[in-house]
């Protein structure tokens, strides 16, 4: 089944892949040391962890190199791989540019913060602009994702919400 998107946009996340990768490196690594060399310390821990570290490292790292944004007829939906969140257009009341810093947050990925007394889900990447859904309902007050558009994805939230009033 095909899906016409208002919208569609995949973001490669640089950052937060080169960072997960270097954790990912330094456990091959270990692991390749270990059974070349020999153990690492008077107390190494066994290959198996090594390995286990590597392939959850590398998982993670697939999972969160790429941030997708898809607006539907019926929905938004961002995510990162397996993580997805879909707001349907009948619970955003309005969108606006973020102006907080990704800082502010703790970082890159995603994040839970406050802003204004409101909660906020964050699907976020290094450097990027990112557009603030206000919801009616729901746990979080408000979503936010990035985008290398945010006044194509403004406007086009703008429109559908302004169908549904």
């Amino acid at each position: 089944m095909r899906t016409n998107y208002l919208y569609a946009e995949t973001i490669f996340s640089k950052g937060i892949t080169a960072v997960l990768s270097i954790f990912t490196a330094g456990f091959l690594f270990v692991l390749v040391y270990q059974g070349l060399v020999g153990p690492l310390g008077d107390r190494p821990a066994p290959n198996w962890f090594f390995l286990y570290m590597v392939l959850f490292f590398l998982a993670i790292t697939a999972n969160f190199s790429r941030l997708s944004i898809k607006m539907t007829p019926r929905s938004v939906v961002v995510g990162y791989g397996i993580f997805k969140r879909t707001i349907f257009w009948e619970n955003i009341e309005r969108c606006y540019l973020d102006a907080a810093s990704s800082i502010r947050y703790g970082g890159w990925g995603i994040r839970i913060g406050r802003v204004k007394g409101k909660w906020r889900l964050v699907y976020n990447v290094i450097g990027g602009p990112r557009v603030v859904l206000s919801l009616k309902r729901g746990w979080f007050g408000e979503f936010v994702f990035s985008t290398r558009n945010p006044e194509e994805v403004m406007r086009v939230v703008r429109h559908m919400i302004g169908r549904m009033e």
